[in-house]
């Protein structure tokens, strides 16, 4: 039985990703300090909020530098949700600090308000597709399928190799999920609210990353 930790870094409610982790069956344990880092080989990042908020709450907690340790050993495998996938990134145009991300994938967060040239609304919010690249770790069943977005920024990779998937938001298209190639994966829109679908991705990160 593969056991999960989940970070709690005071960055958004984490109850619905424990409930999904739970409902699949796996076993978990909620990580608060980074000496808990060591015990998973399996983290998931989630997150809700503001990126500097959550820049500060990781440093704050000990844990922003320990992910960056940790993520350097490529046995260890780390899933960043929503903001969470935002972390994983250099740098992000909502801080307000010019705080940087764990800078573990190639890529940066750029805000969608300033590049939407349509009525399409921010946040973007709800159902959309996701264009799934083929590879070894998700299930390509899950391409052209609807995910639960709600974000006002969007990654964009440096390198196109590192985005496992695509989103296409009025006249933008961003990276919904991306991977630096190795250990660490991140996802845009919600899984854990994203019905059978997103339950598959969580399966797949725990089950074949």
């Amino acid at each position: 039985m593969s056991l999960v930790g989940i970070i709690d870094y005071d960055c958004g409610n984490i109850k619905s990703i424990t409930n999904a982790i739970k409902f699949l069956g796996y076993e978990f344990k909620i990580i608060r300090h980074k000496n808990e880092l060591s015990k998973y080989d399996k983290i998931i990042l989630p997150g809700v909020g503001a990126f500097d908020h959550a820049v500060d709450s990781l440093h704050k907690k000990n844990l922003f530098v320990a992910l960056q340790k940790w993520s350097n050993n490529d046995s260890n495998k780390l899933l960043g949700i929503c903001l969470g996938m935002q972390l994983l990134c250099k740098d992000s145009e909502e801080s307000l600090c010019n705080n940087k991300g764990l800078n573990l994938i190639d890529a940066n967060v750029l805000s969608l308000s300033t590049r939407i040239k349509n009525d399409n609304k921010v946040p973007h919010m709800g159902w959309n597709e996701i264009e799934l690249n083929e590879n070894n770790i998700f299930s390509y069943e899950n391409n052209k399928r609807d995910f639960y977005f709600i974000h006002s920024y969007a990654v964009f990779v440096n390198n196109n190799e590192l985005s496992l998937a695509k989103t296409n938001y009025g006249d933008i298209l961003f990276d919904s999920m991306i991977f630096n190639r190795k250990n660490i994966f991140g996802a845009q829109f919600h899984p854990e609210k994203s019905f059978h679908q997103g339950l598959n991705i969580l399966k797949d990160f725990i089950e074949n990353a």
